[in-house]
C-alpha cells in the first residue's frame, strides 16, 4: 500500500486497529502525521479520542483509534 487516506483512519472504530503495509518510509511517516492531524480533526467519530500510531519493521504501519 502506498497511501493511507483519511476514509482509512477514520473508519478504524473506537478501540481497536489498522494495520497498514507501506512502501517506503516517507509513506510511513506521512500517514502518521496524517493520523495525528485528524487525531485534532472534527471529522473524528465522536467515541475516538485520538489516533496513535506504531511501526514495526520500518514499514509496518499500525493506527489505533483510542477510546474515550
Amino acid at each position: 500500500m502506498k497511501k493511507v487516506s483519511k476514509k482509512d483512519i477514520l473508519s478504524i472504530k473506537a478501540g481497536s486497529s489498522i494495520t497498514f503495509h507501506m512502501d517506503d518510509a516517507e509513506s510511513v511517516n506521512t500517514a502518521k502525521v496524517y493520523a495525528y492531524q485528524l487525531s485534532e480533526s472534527r471529522y473524528k467519530p465522536d467515541d475516538v479520542e485520538r489516533y496513535k500510531t506504531s511501526v514495526k519493521d520500518k514499514l509496518i504501519l499500525t493506527i489505533i483509534a483510542v477510546r474515550k
